[in-house]
């Protein structure tokens, strides 16, 4: 159960990468008066940031269940 919550976890991250980097995007988009473009690259660095961290997260639960196997 609690590693589903760990993934469950990652999904809200999810949500917040997206709203934060819209919002900050936005910003700076407002300040530089541009159309848009620092929001699309924010939110797309932002989730190949996140894409990165999920795959660490998933290395580091594979190894956890190499090193303890369940029991039958």
């Amino acid at each position: 159960m609690d590693k589903g919550l760990v993934f469950l976890g990652s999904g809200f991250e999810l949500v917040m990468v997206c709203l934060g980097g819209s919002y900050f995007g936005s910003y700076i988009d407002k300040q530089m008066g541009w159309d848009n473009y620092a929001t699309a690259a924010m939110v797309i660095l932002l989730l190949i940031g996140w894409f990165i961290h999920l795959l660490y997260l998933l290395k580091r639960f594979d190894k956890t269940n190499a090193d303890n196997p369940p029991k039958p």
